[in-house]
């Protein structure tokens, strides 16, 4: 049996520019839920955006990206405990998205 969509809005601009924060907002006004028959899981809202590069790794804003990242996952890991198919709905950068899939993968 296939499982259940299940939509995670998640609008963060972290580690990337603003205005793609719009993104979720606007494929949620697109009618995206009910064209693919999905549930609706909530909105992860996203820690403040910093303009300035560390210093150290010269990324914006990487520890909020590894404290948003670990509640993404963690918002993943419970849609997949309701055996649902999370589908995230956002602007991701690939520090983000590979921090998320670690997590996952860790927690398993």
């Amino acid at each position: 049996m296939i499982p259940k969509l299940i939509v995670i809005e998640a609008p963060s601009i972290l580690g990337l520019r603003p205005t793609v924060e719009r993104l979720p907002a606007a494929l949620k006004r697109a009618n995206l839920l009910a064209e693919l028959g999905a549930e609706y899981d909530g909105i992860i809202e996203p820690p403040s955006y910093d303009p300035k590069r560390d210093k150290t790794t010269l990324l914006l804003n990487p520890g909020a990206i590894r404290n948003y990242s670990v509640r993404l996952a963690e918002a993943v890991a419970s849609a997949l405990e309701k055996d649902r198919f999370p589908t995230l709905t956002r602007s991701i950068s690939y520090c983000e998205r590979t921090t998320a899939l670690n997590y996952t993968c860790l927690r398993k």
